[in-house]
């Protein structure tokens, strides 16, 4: 469960990495920038993978909130940069992780609430 977590995490921050080169920035600064600031909610969910899903139950909980986030992220990122571009995309590019951290915040502890709930 934690290999394919860890698969969707790197295949959506390459991915992110690629919305960057997409959106061309000025300067190296700026790539730099947006493009960490993209990869903070991954790193993020590896982090909590790695310290805080030591037991099945856990896995589970994160492998569910890697899996929307990841998805909702990068659904969210395409409607902007591709399908609906339009001058403050910028500005929902920026929130994105935003979005992604309060998605985080409600997902884990929800999912972890109901597989405790599911399992007792």
């Amino acid at each position: 469960m934690k290999a394919l977590s860890y698969a969707i995490l790197a295949a959506a921050a390459l991915v992110s990495l690629a919305f960057v080169n997409v959106l061309k920035p000025n300067s190296l600064g700026a790539a730099a920038f947006i493009a960490v600031w993209l990869v903070l909610p991954y790193a993020a969910l590896a982090l909590g993978l790695t310290f805080f899903a030591k037991e099945r139950a856990p896995a589970i909980a994160y492998a569910v909130a890697v899996a929307i986030v990841a998805v909702g992220g990068l659904l969210f990122l395409t409607y902007v940069i591709f399908l609906h571009p339009d001058p403050q995309g910028g500005i929902a590019v920026l929130f994105t992780p935003v979005y992604q951290a309060v998605g985080i915040g409600i997902l884990v502890p929800t999912c972890r609430w109901l597989i405790a709930k599911a399992s007792a």
